[in-house]
């Protein structure tokens, strides 16, 4: 077999692994929860639960330097904001007076206060951001292969 034969089969089944994993995340405050799901190329955040009626917002992205950062930040009301200036974020069936995608510039960055968090694509990342701050939103990671 030739090399490049040899490097298209391996970027094929790390391809096809990389669809077989996926990542559940809950982000919860004051009863109100946002459900996280990665897999393949997409994450998507839902409200309260993952089905596909309920308002959902999805960021779609491929590449080494492709992905999205942003923060969820829960308000008193129910409401929640997923504020990012990082990535490609679509919603669907959004009522927004629970939940809504604002676009931020950097100078327009929350605090990381009691009700707001930051969410990334890389957990690893958002695990460590998100230690020692004055958040008080409760995120619990999932491996949803297990």
């Amino acid at each position: 077999m030739s090399e490049n034969l040899i490097g298209l089969l391996l970027l094929v089944l790390c391809f096809i692994y990389s669809c077989d994993t996926g990542t559940e995340i809950s982000y919860s405050y004051n009863n109100i929860e946002i459900k996280r799901i990665d897999k393949c190329g997409k994450t998507i955040f839902y409200y309260n639960h993952v089905a596909n009626d309920v308002p959902k917002i999805w960021v779609e992205y491929s590449g080494i330097n492709d992905g999205f950062s942003g923060y969820l930040k829960f308000e008193d009301n129910g409401k929640v904001s997923l504020l990012s200036g990082d990535g490609y974020f679509q919603s669907s069936n959004i009522d927004t007076s629970k939940f809504e995608y604002k676009r931020i510039m950097a100078h327009q960055r929350p605090y990381l206060i009691e009700n707001v968090c930051i969410v990334q694509l890389s957990t690893r990342y958002e695990q460590e951001k998100n230690q020692n701050t004055d958040s008080k939103v409760k995120v619990v990671y999932y491996d949803s292969n297990k």
